[in-house]
């Protein structure tokens, strides 16, 4: 084989590996969840639900139409056995008639304003949906990236557990410790075995966790494992220092508040619908029958017997009238039938006002969490670690020329890396309350597009 065939299919290998093997940008994968995941489609089938009905609404009763068979009274009676001929026969036929129902000023613009309401809270409701699916995935992801060096730091600590044990079994041979002294370092390293299988059933059950979460042919667990969190999550606390400056404008432009704007709108609007519900309602009917034709008539009189050449007049019957119904029963209840409306108005507004505090609350609490947390982290990293590595340091120079023994500097790289693992659980506690706070202001997924929702057959 050729040397420039070989290099040309490795320059086709390596560029087949960089495309099948590079990862989503998180971009992608947020907008891939918030459009094709099952759980963010049934939010945007409710939404679309709502349009629906909001197109729908607002528009006049469907008319009625009816069919009816008319036999107008005869001068004689009727006959059951046909002896007798009635004496009206034009008077028979089908009558055709057409209602239409007109309801109360006002009902049908206050119905399409309700269904309009209800359209933007299906719509606010999709985008408080889809940026809690988002956080709960983003707070699986952190908690098995976290979990992951936490077990990769007890490994370490097994490591230098089992040197220990070692150490100490042979200097308890040699009399120079005590059992105790080797009995506790076994017993520590049981624990850091206990830690470890603690954290590898944590990796599992998080695996499976954001398996729920991955799309066939779309996203890949890999993709979820690529995604740069931490560059992501310190991006997010800089634009929540800027936005949370002031706790009551940031709440009110959560979605969760302006779904209780909405609300209250709805509930206003609800009241005056079960008013106009109850107040007269008016309808307008019109009839039409075509009597039988009869172009000639007997006279059957005791006196002569003939053809008439003179009939009754023919002309075809028709009515037109009004229907109205009066609210005559339901005003004797009219307070007990509208209070319950009117009431959940009020209750309304005093929802709005009391999820607006919570959520300033909330924030404020929230950052002041992220901001100690930090501090926290600062400490340990600029200063407690530091100064512990500095003991590990000291403690191996000092045990080459004898003046310490292997086992002191053994603990102190211990206890260094079991700072680390404290390290990783405040980092895990921060992010985790970053996200919470994203989730609560609806910014993980900051202008969501509500997908089309197809219908099944």
């Amino acid at each position: 084989m050729s040397v420039l065939r070989i290099l040309f299919i490795s320059f086709l290998f390596f560029l087949s590996f960089s495309v099948f093997g590079e990862n989503k940008k998180l971009e992608d994968i947020l907008e891939i969840l918030a459009t094709e995941h099952p759980e963010a489609k049934t939010l945007a089938g409710v939404s679309h639900a709502h349009k629906s009905h909001s197109e729908a609404s607002g528009i006049l009763p469907d008319p009625k139409i009816g069919f009816a068979y008319r036999n107008y009274p005869t001068r004689n009676g009727y006959s059951l056995n046909g002896n007798r001929a009635l004496d009206t026969p034009t008077m028979t036929g089908i009558e055709f008639s057409v209602s239409q129902e007109f309801p109360f000023p006002g009902k049908l613009g206050t119905e399409k304003r309700i269904s309009k309401i209800m359209e933007a809270e299906a719509g606010l409701g999709y985008q408080v949906g889809v940026n809690r699916m988002l956080g709960d995935f983003f707070i699986r992801l952190n908690r098995y990236k976290r979990a992951e060096r936490k077990k990769e730091f007890n490994s370490r600590i097994l490591e230098l557990l089992g040197v220990q044990k070692s150490v100490l079994e042979g200097a308890y041979s040699s009399g120079v410790v005590p059992l105790t002294g080797a009995l506790k370092v076994s017993v520590a390293r049981t624990e850091a075995l206990e830690k470890q299988e603690e954290y590898n059933t944590l990796l599992k059950d998080l695996t499976s966790q954001l398996e729920y979460y991955r799309i066939e042919n779309r996203i890949s667990s890999n993709d979820f494992y690529g995604i740069d969190l931490e560059s992501y999550l310190e991006e997010s606390v800089r634009r929540l220092g800027e936005i949370t400056g002031s706790g009551k404008s940031a709440a009110e432009e959560t979605p969760d508040y302006k779904i209780l704007i909405e609300e209250e709108k709805r509930l206003k609007e609800q009241s005056k619908l079960t008013k106009y519900s109850l107040a007269p309602q008016t309808e307008v009917f019109f009839s039409y029958m075509k009597r039988r034709s009869q172009t000639f008539a007997a006279d059957t009189g005791p006196l002569n017997y003939g053809l008439m050449d003179t009939t009754e007049y023919r002309g075809d019957l028709f009515s037109v009238g009004v229907n109205m119904r009066v609210p005559v029963w339901s005003a004797l209840k009219w307070n007990s039938i509208t209070g319950e409306t009117e009431h959940l108005a009020e209750v309304g507004k005093d929802s709005v006002n009391k999820t607006r505090s919570q959520l300033v609350s909330e924030i404020t609490r929230n950052m002041e969490l992220i901001r100690g947390t930090s501090n926290q982290i600062q400490i340990i990293e600029k200063k407690l670690l530091p100064e512990m590595e500095r003991v590990v340091r000291a403690g191996s120079s000092l045990y080459a020329p004898g003046k310490a023994n292997l086992q002191d500097t053994l603990v102190s790289q211990v206890e260094v890396w079991n700072t680390r693992i404290r390290l990783e659980d405040l980092k895990e506690r921060k992010n985790e309350t970053v996200l919470n706070l994203l989730k609560l202001l609806s910014l993980i997924y900051r202008e969501p597009k509500i997908p089309s929702h197809e219908k099944h057959g």
